[in-house]
């Protein structure tokens, strides 16, 4: 009996070793094996962000990460890419709203779940979206944006990055909430909306708060009417939120970075702690202002949360106006 006793006694703790072992080299070996990818899921030119948090994930881990750039579709094609992968830690993906959470609603027969197939590692960035009119436009606030609106029904005229965009949405927000009617019109890229503005060609825009517009902002050329943030911008200090200048919507563009659904939680948090030590640096934070960014590292379930909570904020706005993006 005994010996039956210690037979049993010996196969459990060899049981328990391999199970240590196991976990343990499940965290021991990642990331010696390979590589690490980081999809970003636009054209190269956009991943400056994406190329900081790569280098910076790279010395962290002592492992070589690779930024691989697959645009189309607003950034679907390359997400929908990373969700098929092999959820081992070797391939992570850039998040920004669209594809991460409103293509849920924009983009029919998505081949990807944005809120279901990933497991959402951290948030590294957040920035500021102005509202901004050509120099000349007979309104230098959103009150008197409104009321000229109002008494030329269809006659103003707004520039955004193409249907289903932030600066669209957005745009189609404000009109239903002030309860006017704007002629919004689609570009590819900031650069011609600014150039049209400029011209007269055009009279508003809301677009990312970044270079294209700040120096025509500091310059005089243009003119900010509000920001859509929480608070105001720190490089606008003198301008507005939507909020205080009367319209209730607050809408944050955000970066981060996800993996595929089942990547192992040690390895999420692995990434979360590596990217949030960075992110803290003042070496982060003066290279993420170049981009008119600012970094906002979170944990993995702050970040699961401002996902959700972001393809709830545009849901009833996207299927009253049936916006599908382009």
């Amino acid at each position: 009996m005994r010996k039956i006793l210690r037979s049993i006694s010996i196969a459990l703790l060899a049981l328990a070793g391999v199970s240590a072992t196991s976990g343990a080299g499940l965290a021991g070996e990642w990331p010696k094996d390979k590589p690490i990818t980081l999809v970003h899921a636009f054209a190269a030119g956009s991943d400056y962000l994406a190329r900081l948090v790569a280098a910076a994930l790279e010395k962290g881990v002592g492992q070589t990460v690779i930024v691989e750039n697959k645009p189309g579709a607003g950034g679907a094609i390359g997400t929908g890419y990373a969700a098929r992968q092999k959820p081992d830690g070797y391939t992570l993906v850039t998040a920004y709203p669209g594809p991460a959470a409103n293509f849920t609603n924009t983009m029919p027969g998505l081949p990807y779940k944005p809120l279901e197939d990933f497991e959402h590692i951290i948030q590294f960035s957040v920035g500021d979206m102005v509202l901004v009119a050509r120099k000349d436009f007979p309104a230098d606030n959103l009150k008197d944006l409104i009321a000229y609106a109002r008494e030329h029904p269809s006659q103003v005229s707004a520039g955004n990055n193409g249907i289903g965009s932030y600066g669209h949405m957005i745009e189609t927000a404000i009109m239903d909430m002030a309860d006017i009617d704007i002629k919004l019109v689609s570009y590819k890229g900031s650069p011609p909306i600014v150039t049209d503005m400029l011209s007269g060609s055009v009279d508003l825009s809301v677009d990312y708060l970044g270079d294209a517009y700040i120096k025509h902002i500091e310059a005089g050329t243009l003119k900010p009417l509000a920001v859509i943030s929480a608070s105001r911008a720190k490089i606008l200090p003198d301008i507005p939120t939507l909020k205080e200048a009367g319209l209730d919507l607050v809408a944050v563009p955000w970066g981060g970075i996800m993996a595929p659904k089942g990547t192992p939680p040690a390895i999420v948090r692995k990434i979360n702690e590596v990217l949030t030590e960075y992110l803290k640096s003042e070496d982060a934070i003066r290279k993420f202002a170049v981009a008119g960014q600012i970094a906002a590292p979170t944990t993995p379930e702050a970040f699961h949360k401002i996902v959700v909570d972001e393809e709830a904020l545009w849901r009833d706005i996207i299927a009253k106006y049936k916006i599908r993006s382009e």
